[in-house]
């Protein structure tokens, strides 16, 4: 009986860690759909691709470069991120952002697809 109930509880961790994963590879693969959606690579780049060159910042490798917070603040309120910065920006990205209606989820999910660009 001991073994049976060792046996459930590791397959049920196991298979926990498998849903929050594929949960999170589904919340990535949105946060790129919306990236498309939203046409971020007419300011950004991503390996190379959107416009050259980049008038807002290179995407490659944001992921190990700026913290989940952040980004999500790039996204929600990017003038006062804007404002930190040293040097303006070429383009503005609070103004890039302005006409665009962003769900929380939808902020989740470029957050997760961000980070995932290591």
């Amino acid at each position: 009986m001991k073994t049976s109930l060792v046996a459930v509880m590791t397959a049920a961790v196991i298979g926990g860690t498998a849903l929050a994963a594929s949960a999170q590879d589904a919340k990535v693969e949105a946060g790129k759909a919306l990236y498309a959606t939203h046409k971020c690579a007419v300011c950004h780049q991503i390996k190379g691709v959107g416009m050259k060159p980049p008038t807002g910042f290179a995407l490659d490798g944001v992921g190990t470069k700026v913290p989940a917070a952040d980004l999500k603040k790039w996204l929600t309120d990017p003038a006062a991120m804007e404002a930190k910065l040293p040097t303006k920006p070429k383009m503005s990205m609070a103004g890039a952002m302005k006409g665009k209606k962003l769900t929380d989820a939808d902020v989740d999910a470029l957050v997760a697809y961000m980070l995932s660009l290591k």
